[in-house]
């Protein structure tokens, strides 16, 4: 097997996670977020009733970096993404070429309402993560070589702060191998800055999970550093008939009607779209101030 210097953390699940449909195989999806939150449901079933027979989808869950080992590896047969640099890494071995980008997801600084830190004071993130470790107050993180902790590293490193290397940070910088979901209800509970993604923010809210939670900062703009776009990647060297499935496929997620699956996804069970598609390109619903009320991402009244 080709060898790579994309690191693991942890083991590679094979799956899969879930089967969608019946009937012979189309082909096998690795992700991580939006597989849980049910968008690749959501697109996969969407897909499938656009055959006149019947056919299945899989979708296997790993983490970035290990859903790319899964695509080295011929676990899946397309790996959906959320960090630039290892994709580039992948293709420059050659074992891997990407399609671009799929849809967005956002990064968002989230914390207690209370906000113990004062960073809705703060003028970027720098300064907010520097008040957070100042006033030693609890943040909770995942060590999980997950998109989201290399990219929450990344805000730490711009305000030169590394608390996952401190000792004496153990009192305020908490960290686990939680999954998103849990990793944000016990940050909840506890009254915890966290970084984490717009969409599961947004599933918390209509699962009524969370109760004191805000947003402090979201993407503003196309290329802001918070910004979570997914990019599709599928194996070279591959059958005729399995790269034509593959590129399929992706052209439909490209299409009017998959955009329109991703733009919708969540607006009924939550009221705002937990994804932004191609066309959008940032969410047009801001969630910064609000809170989680009765299952809607609530926003204050404006003054």
């Amino acid at each position: 097997m080709m060898r790579t210097a994309i690191v693991s953390h942890g083991d590679v699940d094979r799956g899969p996670t879930e089967i969608y449909g019946h009937g012979e195989l189309l082909f096998r999806i690795g992700n991580g977020g939006a597989g849980a939150l049910g968008l690749i449901r959501a697109l996969a079933e969407d897909y499938l009733a656009t055959f006149p027979s019947p056919f299945s989808i899989t979708w296997t869950c790993n983490h970035s970096r290990n859903t790319q080992l899964a695509l080295l590896r011929d676990y899946i047969d397309i790996a959906l993404t959320y960090e630039r640099d290892q994709e580039e890494l992948a293709a420059s071995e050659g074992w891997s070429a990407t399609s671009g980008c799929m849809f967005h997801d956002h990064f968002v600084l989230a914390g207690p309402t209370a906000d113990p830190a004062g960073i809705r004071h703060a003028q970027n993130l720098k300064e907010s993560m520097q008040r957070i470790a100042e006033k030693i107050c609890l943040f909770h993180a995942r060590a999980d070589s997950s998109a989201t902790m290399w990219k929450e590293r990344s805000l730490w490193a711009v305000a030169g702060i590394k608390p996952w290397e401190d000792e004496k940070a153990t009192t305020w910088y908490r960290t686990s191998l939680l999954n998103p979901a849990d990793t944000f209800q016990g940050a909840d509970k506890a009254g915890a800055y966290l970084l984490t993604d717009r969409s599961t923010l947004l599933r918390q809210t209509g699962m009524q999970s969370i109760r004191e939670a805000t947003v402090f900062f979201e993407p503003e703009q196309e290329n802001d550093v918070l910004m979570n776009s997914c990019y599709a990647s599928y194996r070279t060297g591959v059958s005729t008939g399995k790269a034509k499935a593959v590129n399929d496929f992706l052209t439909y997620v490209r299409s009017e009607r998959g955009q329109k699956a991703i733009g919708d996804f969540g607006s009924t069970s939550v009221g705002i779209p937990l994804f932004a598609t191609l066309y959008e390109r940032l969410s047009k619903s801001k969630l910064k101030g609000g809170r989680p009320r009765d299952g809607r991402w609530l926003q204050p009244p404006k003054l």
